[in-house]
């Protein structure tokens, strides 16, 4: 029985959806390696502050049993920004693999990729082999990061697909609450100002949740929409029929199945998937939409609180050694929980009313934590600093239940079939891009003009809740092969593109 292509998932039946455990299982497995990219995050974080660390790659050195900083700015840059540099690029070249390979096995070869990284990193004797292990461990990340959204995505049915997808998110923030726990063990138990086997095994551990990622999604299917395109039918059907838990005749999993099919005959008529189809009309307004959200998800200075994150505790007047363990697990731990509340919302308030609200809560919380401290500084009174401490964790609820996840979520939703791996690949690109400049340039932002620099992620959070305001509709609800209902076709857009090429 054929269908329209503007139906919509609930229009495929009258039958009240049900998730199966399934299809949480898949969500979870690949969102392994939203772990993997968490579990780095606490690493570095911590690890950027280890003694040894910092006596091993000339940081710090010990003069008269004190640890003195030599030069603090160029190799934590340099460790972050060649990580970032990495994901950029892992990013762009997934693009062609996750069509190629398929999603399932694009998500396998990041993991893989990612244990020879993490060893190089764990066992480098110079600091440009340790550079090329974190550009290795990066090209994994960026992988893992465009194409597990967009396996989840494709495998969730529209009703709890945003749900489904900020598992992914849900699991980053699991993995840095981890790294935080097991880095703080091992501080505390190796603590040594020249004992360097503590920032190994910190970087060692990362090989765990690789390894886990590998052995799990060995069990996974591949994504039932690539299997279409593939003209894999018959694993396709199964595949849709077990994540509803139903059978391969029920008729709710057959009218799924055909309204795929369809999808993809009409987009083969009209492109190839280039990624000039990516700005004709249509798309090009889908792809703007996530680039922009994807910048403006890192301008937040989520990462930079992340990597930085004892740093700039310290800078806030906090005891060094409280800002390298209670304060970061407290960190950690409040951007984990903070998740929970959106992946319950995003299906019932939406995406955009959530955007809005994250972006202004963004805004009120960095502009508070400059003033706090500011006030902190000019009168001598630290208890003030506690008002910036509690406004960072404002920060964090607002990004962790809103824009932290739902950005992920949007670019895995907006784009065709058959531009969807460039689609997101393009939008995650810039997530990266972002992410490595600003993680660049914010020790030599900081070192100029302090905490004045919370203004400018406080004036981004307040510039994004516009963006979403006038340029962001609402996807909750509709189905990936219905979201030119809501964009605009790009069909006849391409086939004029074509003719007047």
């Amino acid at each position: 029985m054929a269908i329209g292509a503007s139906a919509t998932n609930q229009q495929l039946t009258d039958k009240p959806y049900k998730a199966s455990t399934y299809g949480y299982m898949i969500a979870f497995a690949a969102a392994m390696g939203g772990l993997l990219f968490g579990y780095e995050i606490g690493v570095i974080s911590q690890t950027l502050d280890m003694p040894g660390f910092k006596t091993t790659w000339g940081i710090s050195s010990i003069q008269d049993g004190v640890l003195v900083d030599l030069d603090k700015k160029t190799v934590p840059s340099l460790t972050t920004f060649t990580f970032l540099a990495g994901c950029f690029v892992g990013a762009f070249f997934v693009s062609y693999l996750a069509d190629a390979l398929g999603r399932k096995r694009s998500i396998v070869l990041g993991g893989s990729v990612f244990l020879g990284g993490a060893a190089l990193q764990t066992f480098s004797q110079s600091l440009a082999v340790f550079y090329v292990g974190r550009v290795i461990s990066g090209l994994s990340i960026g992988c893992l990061s465009m194409v597990a959204p967009l396996y989840i995505s494709e495998a969730s049915p529209a009703e709890i697909r945003g749900t489904m997808v900020t598992v992914q998110q849900f699991m980053i923030t699991i993995g840095i609450f981890i790294a935080s726990c097991i880095n703080s063990v091992i501080i505390v138990t190796l603590e040594d100002k020249n004992n360097d086997l503590e920032w190994r095994l910190a970087m060692g551990m990362q090989m765990a949740p690789a390894v886990l990622l590998l052995v799990v999604m060995t069990f996974m299917p591949e994504s039932p929409r690539w299997l279409a395109t593939k003209s894999r039918d018959g694993e396709a059907l199964a595949t849709i029929a077990k994540l509803r838990a139903e059978k391969i005749t029920d008729e709710a999993s057959q009218k799924e199945f055909k309204h795929i099919q369809q999808s993809i005959e009409q987009e083969r008529l009209v492109g190839n998937g280039a990624w000039s189809e990516l700005f004709v009309p249509g798309l090009r307004n889908r792809f703007w939409i996530a680039v922009v959200m994807q910048m403006f998800q890192q301008m937040t200075g989520i990462n930079v609180i992340l990597y930085y994150q004892g740093s700039l505790f310290t800078g806030m007047g906090i005891d060094p050694k409280a800002a390298a363990i209670p304060f970061t697990i407290a960190n950690t731990f409040i951007n984990m929980v903070s998740t929970i509340p959106g992946m319950y919302l995003i299906e019932r308030v939406g995406r955009r009313k959530l955007l809005l609200l994250g972006g202004l809560g963004m805004g009120v919380a960095h502009y508070l934590v400059c003033t706090f401290i500011g006030l902190s500084k000019s009168t001598g009174n630290g208890a003030l600093s506690w008002g910036a401490i509690f406004s960072v964790y404002l920060f964090f609820f607002s990004f962790a239940s809103t824009w932290g996840p739902i950005a992920w979520v949007y670019q895995s939703e907006i784009f065709p079939l058959r531009v969807r791996a460039k689609g997101t690949g393009a939008a995650t690109m810039s997530n990266w891009f972002w992410n490595a400049i600003i993680a660049l340039v914010t020790p030599y932002i900081q070192d100029a003009i302090g905490f004045w620099m919370y203004l400018i992620y406080g004036t981004t959070g307040l510039t994004m809740a516009a963006f979403i305001y006038f340029f962001v509709p609402e996807t909750k609800g509709k189905s990936l092969e219905d979201m030119d209902d809501i964009f605009g076709k790009p069909e006849n857009a391409a086939f004029e593109y074509k003719q007047k090429a």
